[in-house]
């Protein structure tokens, strides 16, 4: 090995060892928790029923949910940002995109479906020691993991035709709790 090679490697590890250390990851945000806060200013702004295409009714989340993320910097040099974190922007609008504003007859329909009930080492014994599998549902036994899934039809007949109950209003985010 030569000198310099020797030297550039005791210097790469002294700058590498003398670095400041790499900032903490900022905490992820709560999105239903902000989703249920702005949520009767989602609805102020963009009525479920008032909307002729659900395109457009996405669109005007979209445009509510972007004015609400904005960030704006103070002559101060501060920066206020508004109540919805720009994380959260997706999350919300993801939901408006799969409800049935503007979509004519389609309603939410609360279809049961059957989950496994795993780690209760006493199934029937009155304590929910377990968890419903793709939930963080307690359970007993596998009638407690009978759980309702949302999903869009075209109208409540082909719901209660397909085995479910029609959910209370067009968002599947609240329509099956």
């Amino acid at each position: 090995m030569t000198r310099f090679s020797v030297l550039t490697g005791a210097i790469a590890l002294t700058l590498l060892l003398a670095a400041p250390p790499a900032p903490a990851q900022a905490e992820r945000p709560d999105c239903e928790a902000v989703h249920d806060t702005i949520a009767a200013q989602l609805t102020s702004a963009c009525p479920c029923d008032g909307f002729p295409s659900h395109g457009k009714y996405v669109r005007c989340i979209t445009r509510t949910l972007r004015t609400m993320a904005k960030c704006e910097t103070g002559t101060d040099g501060t920066q206020t940002c508004g109540p919805v974190p720009r994380k959260c922007v997706g999350k919300i609008r993801r939901v408006a995109s799969r409800s049935a504003c503007g979509r004519g007859d389609a309603v939410t329909c609360c279809l049961p479906k059957q989950h496994d009930c795993r780690g209760d080492k006493t199934p029937g014994d009155g304590t929910k020691d377990g968890t419903c599998t793709g939930s963080k549902k307690r359970c007993d036994t596998l009638d407690d993991c009978l759980l309702k899934k949302c999903q869009l039809t075209t109208s409540a007949d082909h719901c209660e035709l397909a085995g479910g109950s029609v959910g209370a209003g067009k968002n599947c985010r609240t329509a099956c709790k």
